[in-house]
């Protein structure tokens, strides 16, 4: 066959090559029109922040015009307020920082002292005796560079940093007032802008496009808010805290630590580095510190370990690796307003991925949500021969699922990965016995804790049954699963060896007189031994019933499931909990035959049919 053209390498290649080019395009666009998309970054995260207060105020009985201007202004007067407090207490801050120059060497000092002693300790000595290599050498030469005096005009000094001064300042002014129009007219007209997006992607995919758009804004609009109320009670605790410790500017620390939390995970600690410092500048004594210390440690715990995943839930759906490298990531193309923006980007990133199929690798790169089932994560630990981390697995379903059901959705179909794999002789003989061995040793804990659960009373005789493994070791191991979870008391079951021949099992069959004969039969092989091997018990024990387990997830083709049952007395079961279920009721129905043809002669004697009846 003449292969397609999309499946040639040189053709895959250029489809990779494409797509790194269209993504260094559109970051190298996204960095270029920071300018413009900044601003509707911002209106759009002021929309979610703000919506749930206007959806508050419309059930309330408010217009949406009322409820949005009531919004918007209250929003905008809190903010000014806050920021007008906090650019007084920080130009009080630089006006009077160079005052506790002497309080801050000493307490330096102080510090210095107490690590490092009095300076007659050997570490002192060390650090004194190591200083001069650290110390730039003096020029000995005698020659002076000369000393170039230039006189100016201290106005036309002034006046010439002016617009290096005022031209970021425009434009953070400019960019923030055009992102609160911009949000409040988004405000007044959310179903338009939704419906327009809607039709914008077509009719033919109006389904997916809502559930995207809806899933993106409630999502969003839930973290924000609850970010948003979180980061201030975190910020008016900093501040009343610094505020009873009789630290100045309190209100500054608290608005800085409130902002620095918008930073995943490293934010609060960063933010700390400040308040620490002014508190040593400040303060002569060192518990303030302390206390300090302790409440943005209690605080910083008590939201990320107890209020955030009760208010957050699944909102954000982000894995943490995800979120600190698309911090970075933003705060790079976008600089500090992409810092606070990159976990509402990328939670959009994170929809588009669920919903639109060419982009599904966003959703695996960037959610929270496990990429690998227990069962490829078993076979993938065993196969790295990682028996700690294989039995973690396990241990974890076990609080979660029965041992038939860990058998079924765990180890049984990671046995079949390995059928797979020697199939496709993609693993050695060595590497089969180290995972067969791995698996033995969790089966066999599995086995153990499942026996000391069985109570059942042991009945007059045992249950006979012969379990055979098609064709390896694999499946052997699958027939020990099964006896490790039947009680011994009531079931005798008995493996047969993998490596005997045809004639061998028949003759084991004849001495071991078994009340039932289990054939494991695991694909995506082992149909026609499978066939040959019930042939053969039916032609020699035609009295005996046979039934197949045929476990694993490959489904067998309807011709070869018929070519199974034309041989099968019993029934083909398709896990390993069908087994168990099986077996269960056949002895349940024995009991009854059982108890049926009980009779009692004329003497007085009671006669039992065998169990092969």
């Amino acid at each position: 066959m003449i292969p397609e053209i999309s499946d040639r390498p040189w053709q895959r290649a250029m489809r990779h090559l494409s797509s790194l080019g269209f993504a260094a395009a559109l970051i190298a666009a996204l960095a270029w029109a920071r300018t413009v998309l900044v601003p509707i970054a911002l209106a759009i995260m002021i929309t979610f922040i703000l919506g749930p207060v206007v959806v508050l105020l419309r059930r309330r009985g408010f217009g949406n015009a009322t409820a949005v201007l009531t919004t918007v202004s209250v929003a905008s007067i809190t903010v000014i307020a806050m920021l007008a407090m906090v650019g007084w207490q920080f130009a009080e801050l630089t006006s009077t920082l160079p005052d506790h120059s002497a309080s801050i060497q000493k307490k330096l000092a102080s510090a210095r002292s107490a690590l490092l002693g009095s300076g007659d300790g050997k570490f002192s000595r060390f650090i004194e005796e190591m200083q001069p290599f650290f110390t730039p050498p003096e020029d000995k030469s005698g020659f002076a560079l000369p000393v170039i005096i230039q006189t100016s005009n201290s106005y036309s000094k002034y006046l010439n940093e002016v617009p290096g001064f005022l031209n970021p300042l425009t434009e953070i002014l400019g960019q923030g007032a055009f992102a609160i129009v911009l949000s409040v007219f988004i405000l007044f007209k959310k179903d338009d802008v939704r419906n327009r997006l809607i039709r914008l992607i077509g009719n033919s995919q109006l389904r997916t496009a809502t559930k995207a758009i809806d899933d993106a804004s409630h999502r969003i609009s839930r973290y924000l808010f609850m970010q948003l109320i979180i980061n201030s009670i975190f910020g008016v605790l900093i501040s009343l805290t610094m505020f009873l410790l009789g630290i100045p500017y309190a209100i500054l620390w608290g608005f800085f630590a409130s902002m620095m939390r918008y930073i995943p995970y490293l934010g609060t600690w960063l933010g700390l580095i400040a308040p620490i410092i002014f508190t040593i500048a400040f303060v002569e004594a060192w518990w303030p510190l302390a206390v300090v210390i302790g409440v943005y440690a209690t605080l910083e715990l008590s939201c990320g370990n107890f209020f955030e995943p009760k208010l957050y839930g699944k909102s954000m759906g982000l894995s943490e690796v995800a979120q600190l490298v698309s911090a970075a990531f933003w705060a790079f193309v976008w600089g500090p307003v992409g810092l606070i923006l990159s976990g509402p980007l990328t939670v959009c990133l994170l929809v588009l991925g669920k919903y639109v199929p060419q982009l599904q690798f966003l959703e695996t790169i960037l959610g929270d949500e496990q990429v690998l089932t227990a069962d490829v994560r078993f076979y993938q630990r065993v196969a790295a021969g990682d028996h700690d981390g294989a039995a973690e697995i396990v241990r974890d379903a076990s609080a979660k699922a029965s041992t038939a059901e860990i058998y079924d959705t765990v180890i049984i179909p990671a046995l079949g990965y390995a059928k797979q794999d020697i199939v496709r002789v993609d693993v050695t003989k060595p590497e089969l016995a180290r995972m067969l061995q791995i698996t033995g040793e969790i089966v066999g804990e599995l086995s153990e804790k499942e026996s000391a659960t069985n109570t059942d009373a042991a009945p007059a005789e045992k249950i006979r049954v012969l379990a055979v493994p098609a064709q390896d070791a694999i499946e052997a191991l699958c027939l020990e699963m099964l006896r490790g979870s039947l009680d011994p008391k009531i079931w005798a079951l008995e493996v047969a060896n993998f490596e005997q021949l045809t004639s061998e099992v028949l003759q084991r069959t004849e001495d071991f007189k078994p009340s039932l004969v289990l054939i494991a039969s695991m694909p995506p092989e082992g149909i026609s031994h499978t066939r040959y091997l019930c042939k053969r018990l039916n032609r020699h024990m035609p009295d005996v019933q046979i039934i197949i387990g045929r476990w694993g997830k490959v489904e067998d083709t309807l011709a070869e499931q018929e070519l199974l049952k034309e041989f099968a007395s019993g029934a083909i079961l398709k896990s390993f909990g069908e087994t168990m279920l099986f077996l269960n009721a056949w002895r349940a129905a024995l009991g009854e035959k059982q108890a049926a043809s009980t009779k009692v002669n004329r003497n007085g004697d009671v006669g039992m049919v065998s169990a092969n009846s």
